[in-house]
Parts: C-alpha cells; sequence; structure tokens
C-alpha cells in the first residue's frame, strides 16, 4: 500500500472500532454518529484515491495513442477506434 491509502484505511478502522464501542464489544464510547462520520470520510477518501488511479491509467492510455498517431505509426482512424475503447 502507499502511503497516500493509509490515511483512509486508519480512518475506517477508527470508526469500526468506534462502532464496535457503541455496541459493549470494544470499550470506546462516543458520540452516536462520530463512528459513521469516520466511516464514510474513510470511504470517500479510497474512492477519491482509485478514482484517481483510474484516471491517471485512462490519461496514460490516450497519450500513448496520440503519441503513435503523431509517429505515424498508426492512422486517424485507428487512433479514433483505439480513444473510443479507452
Amino acid at each position: 500500500m502507499t502511503y497516500r491509502i493509509w490515511g483512509p484505511v486508519i480512518l475506517i478502522v477508527l470508526g469500526i472500532l468506534f462502532w464496535l464501542g457503541k455496541f459493549g464489544i470494544v470499550d470506546f464510547y462516543w458520540s452516536r454518529d462520530w463512528p459513521v462520520v469516520l466511516i464514510a470520510i474513510g470511504v470517500f477518501s479510497l474512492i477519491n484515491y482509485f478514482a484517481k488511479r483510474l484516471r491517471r491509467n485512462t490519461s496514460n492510455k490516450s497519450r500513448k495513442i496520440l503519441k503513435d498517431l503523431e509517429n505515424g505509426n498508426i492512422d486517424a482512424q485507428e487512433a479514433v477506434k483505439r480513444l473510443k475503447k479507452v
């Protein structure tokens, strides 16, 4: 795991621990909604992390196709086909 993913993972784990405290399984007691807020922040952070990663991969593929077109390795129609698949 990279360092960027540790923050969301820690928030999710803390949220789960505090939530379990509400049920008496673990001895953590905060107000009723804090665990849910922590879990939500962690989940949204993970979604954001993976969305950025997907966009970066798609962008890299598009750049490669355009570079192939620029170098004359493929024609315009082939480039359009490949870009539609990305």
